[in-house]
């Protein structure tokens, strides 16, 4: 049998603050990045109710039997049609919570 001695106390400590500054300049190269990837799932939270009406108007349009119900005229089925103005109006507020600060900055700089 080999006895293998410890690593040495001094290896572990550089090891360790070695791994510490790559692990802060792997960091700051991945920040913009993840920035980027949050700007772009933001948009997709304020698109998605908008979205959201268009996927219940379709599966609105088609009756039991299969048949679609979006060219008939005089239809009663269509009294209480999805409200596409108040989804805008929701992708609007969305849009302007999110900006919000931005806004705020370029509209009234005086106050910032």
């Amino acid at each position: 049998m080999v006895s293998q001695s410890p690593i040495p106390l001094h290896l572990c400590f550089f090891l360790i603050i070695l791994f510490m500054f790559l692990s802060l300049s792997w960091y700051s190269s991945y920040e913009s990045m993840l920035e980027g990837f949050f700007d772009s799932l933001r948009l997709v939270f304020i698109v998605s109710p908008v979205l959201l009406l268009v996927v219940l108007q379709l599966i609105s349009t088609f009756d039991a039997t299969g048949r679609s119900t979006f060219f008939v005229a005089d239809n009663d089925l269509n009294a209480g049609s999805t409200p596409w103005g108040v989804g805008l109006v929701l992708v609007l507020l969305l849009f302007l919570l999110s900006y919000q600060s931005d806004l705020r900055e370029r509209w009234f700089p005086l106050l910032s």
